[in-house]
């Protein structure tokens, strides 16, 4: 599990990811929920890079699953929990990620915690969704 500690200037640093994130398109194993937008906001307010070792090594729901299983997880939320201490979503601070149910392959997707609400990737882009829509969370420094 990484000890992550949050920068002091984190919080421009996390709006200048998101800001950077709304410009490129969804890929997977790329600039998906898991590698775009969350390693993404990690590394800004953190420095820690954790897309490293995961990078280039899917680029399809169906890999994203087999990567998910080599590691020992059943899912999203299991994989998070390897690498950052979890939390109940109500105790989520800006810049902490989340676990939703999606549709598609995974069933689950990765949120992002801002001061309104929680940003998730979609095909085109960025989206928001409640709070209230999280079903885990995980600790971001």
């Amino acid at each position: 599990m990484h000890q992550l500690t949050r920068r002091d200037d984190w919080r421009g640093r996390f709006a200048a990811e998101m800001d950077r994130q709304r410009r490129v398109g969804f890929a997977w194993g790329k600039q998906d929920c898991a590698l775009g937008l969350v390693c993404g906001a990690v590394q800004a307010i953190t420095g820690a890079d954790l897309a490293r070792g995961y990078r280039g090594k899917y680029r399809s729901p169906r890999a994203a699953l087999k990567l998910l299983g080599d590691s020992g997880a059943d899912n999203l939320g299991d994989f998070a929990a390897l690498h950052l201490p979890e939390i109940h979503p109500s105790q989520a601070r800006v810049g902490d990620l989340g676990i939703l149910a999606a549709e598609g392959p995974i069933g689950e997707a990765f949120c992002i915690v801002d001061a309104s609400g929680v940003i998730v990737m979609t095909e085109q882009g960025h989206g928001r969704l409640p709070r209230a829509d999280m079903t885990r969370a995980f600790k971001v420094g």
